[in-house]
């Protein structure tokens, strides 16, 4: 084989480079000389079909941003669940507490304590063990704040569960309001109730 020469070679290149830049300068001297088109109005700017998406996507994330700030400024930019949990939080917290009406009824009593005579009768007393006795229901638990699961009890989870479990907290229900102690002071029966579910 023989080589060729190299000379030859950027000849064409440079050739090739000459004749494209002349090319240019011609095309843009045409643009230039040409009149101007009379039908030029009568064609309208097509828009192409990426052109048409980038439009519908700005749109959207528009609208959307415009109802994230219609609900809450605060929630701008943050996800829809984490919206959700934030109220469920938010709910949750103004629920009422059973530690503070424990502690509400443990005021109230103790307002009570210093208004009454101190001087009570041991006959009273038993009388009050005796109808606390029937209001509550005693639960041992192992641990403060564990659950104790009860084999043999009627699950709520399914209907017969449920429906059986309504009947028993009816009649518990029923035997709660007609307990003397509960006529007599209700708060102090709901006092000792949260106190024994809490043991």
């Amino acid at each position: 084989m023989v080589a060729k020469k190299r000379n030859t070679l950027r000849n064409k290149v440079s050739s090739k480079i000459n004749s494209h830049s002349i090319l240019e300068n011609l095309q843009n001297d045409i643009d230039v000389q040409l009149p101007e088109d009379p039908k030029a109005f009568l064609h309208q700017p097509k828009e192409t079909k990426r052109e048409k998406q980038l439009n519908k996507q700005s749109a959207f994330i528009s609208r959307v941003q415009e109802k994230s700030m219609g609900m809450d400024p605060s929630f701008a930019g943050i996800s829809k669940s984490s919206i959700r949990r934030r109220k469920r939080k938010m709910r949750d917290n103004l629920k009422p507490r059973m530690d503070d009406l424990l502690v509400s009824l443990e005021r109230e009593d103790d307002l009570r304590d210093i208004t009454q005579n101190t001087g009570e009768h041991a006959d009273d007393e038993e009388t009050r063990k005796r109808n606390r006795a029937n209001v509550t229901k005693v639960v041992s638990r192992n641990e403060p704040g564990s659950v104790l699961t009860r084999r043999n009890e009627p699950s709520i989870r399914n209907k017969k569960g449920a429906k059986t479990l309504q009947i028993k907290e009816t009649e518990r229900f029923n035997q709660v309001l007609k307990n003397q102690l509960f006529q007599t002071n209700t708060f102090g029966a709901l006092r000792e109730v949260i106190k024994m579910q809490k043991r």
